[in-house]
């Protein structure tokens, strides 16, 4: 059967609607631009038993357009830096879920692009049950529609609402230590000014802007861990 939307909403929308619409205790998704090989869709289907999700990561062979390959490098490191862990493949368009597990997710990702990329941190956040597998992605056909500058973009402050939504401390503590490095150095050029330890307001300033970086970092840890017990018992 298929479902069609009235007008385009986007590729993370239509993703939705399928697995809303889904009956199974698996759904599988596939790009449909002819860079995914009906052998490669069977390994990944068959790999699902005992899993949550199932991706499919692009080998050594894929093809891999030239001018994409900056934006995803930039976001493939950021991304491993939200996730605290190397991802094999963050945004690869093949993958299978199990259906009641993704199901419970998928407020949190994006109507547009950023389906796959949200959809593989969301579940990484929630220590699901995740394997890999590898696949030779071919060339698609036609001409994609993402544009590297806005939905990169995109993605990247999805990512971060996500961390923040799942590991706030992992921010915060990193926008602290940024303020305690230029507070040190504030302290060093106000010793060798004034000869002895004396603060200025500036120095002054930073420190306190640290602790209080790390105050709000603590009170949006407490709120995050509340609402993802809420949204576990839901």
């Amino acid at each position: 059967m298929a479902i069609h939307h009235q007008q385009n909403r986007g590729y993370g929308a239509a993703l939705k609607t399928g697995i809303r619409a889904a009956k199974t205790e698996y759904v599988l998704m596939c790009d449909a631009d002819g860079q995914h090989r009906m052998e490669d869709i069977r390994k990944v289907m068959e790999s699902g038993d005992g899993y949550d999700m199932v991706v499919g990561i692009r080998g050594e062979g894929s093809h891999a357009p030239l001018t994409r390959r900056p934006g995803k490098f930039i976001l493939r490191h950021f991304a491993n830096w939200l996730a605290g862990e190397k991802l094999p493949d963050f945004n690869s368009g093949l993958r299978i879920f199990r259906r009641k597990v993704i199901a419970r997710y998928m407020h949190l990702a994006s109507d547009k692009f950023s389906f796959s990329t949200t959809s593989s941190f969301a579940m990484l956040k929630t220590g699901q049950r995740i394997k890999y597998v590898p696949i030779i992605v071919e060339q698609r056909i036609g001409k994609s529609t993402v544009r590297q500058l806005r939905h990169g973009t995109d993605t990247l402050m999805l990512m971060l609402r996500l961390t923040m939504l799942y590991d706030p401390l992992k921010v915060f503590l990193h926008i602290a230590g940024i303020f305690f490095l230029l507070a040190l150095a504030s302290i060093g050029r106000d010793i060798h000014f004034y000869q002895k330890l004396k603060l200025s307001q500036t120095s002054l300033l930073l420190l306190i802007t640290m602790i209080l970086v790390v105050l709000f970092g603590l009170v949006c840890d407490q709120v995050s861990a509340m609402r993802r017990e809420m949204h576990e018992r839901s």
